[in-house]
């Protein structure tokens, strides 16, 4: 068996409420930031967030964050941003030639459902809820979990 040392956190939330004047809604929210991180005026919402994990390493009461420590990946949905969306893009009869995110990271599947002449053995191929074969491809821009201290 093996022992590890691992940093747990949640989020405390607190809120402050502003009221600026602006032109457009970019402009509004810029100026609410800036007021509001220049404000004392800030209240506990008494409320938390879930346990996430922030590092882990192999070993007994390990320094993680020490230069010679090196932390393990984290699973994304036990990290604080959590998994993210997840695409699942259906092709038939097509080749996608690119998937994009704009918004931000997100999983992305592509199922392509034509399969006629494939490997059987190959490890992307896989089946659906409904027993049909398909080829499984990532095109996720999701950033890797943890890779070395902070």
């Amino acid at each position: 068996m093996t022992r590890y040392t691992v940093q747990l956190g949640y989020a405390a939330y607190y809120a402050h409420t502003e009221v600026v004047d602006a032109d457009t809604l970019d402009e509004a929210l810029t100026k609410a930031v800036e007021q509001a991180n220049a404000s004392s005026e800030w209240e506990s919402l008494d409320d938390c967030g879930s346990t996430f994990v922030d590092a882990v390493a192999v070993g007994d009461d390990v320094d993680l964050w020490s230069d010679a420590v090196t932390q393990l990946p984290i699973p994304a949905a036990l990290t604080e941003r959590g998994e993210g969306p997840r695409v699942i893009v259906i092709v038939s009869g097509g080749v996608v030639q690119n998937v994009a995110s704009d918004c931000g990271y997100a999983r992305v599947e592509v199922r392509d459902y034509d399969t006629d002449g494939a490997d059987l053995n190959d490890p992307n191929i896989r089946i659906d809820a409904e027993g049909r074969r398909y080829t499984l491809s990532d095109w996720s821009n999701v950033i890797p979990a943890h890779e070395g201290a902070g």
